[in-house]
């Protein structure tokens, strides 16, 4: 289990997120606790994928104008 903690971007985030699919990782969106979005993942190592998740979002063009948190629950 991961999460994102942030206050923008949230309904962006989830999308990307459950639509994330390489190298056999996956998210899953479960639930949104304030700016907390928890997601389930597919990956043995959820340290790897809080890091994957956090590089995903740096990837698009609207995530490097956020402030965001990613880490493994």
């Amino acid at each position: 289990m991961i999460f994102v903690n942030s206050p923008l971007m949230q309904d962006k985030i989830i999308d990307l997120l459950n639509n994330y699919n390489e190298d056999g990782v996956t998210f899953e969106f479960v639930e949104k606790q304030g700016m907390k979005l928890r997601f389930k993942t597919s990956s043995d190592d959820p340290e790897a994928a809080a890091k994957l998740a956090k590089s995903a979002i740096k990837g698009q063009d609207w995530g490097t104008a956020i402030f965001f948190q990613a880490a493994a629950e």
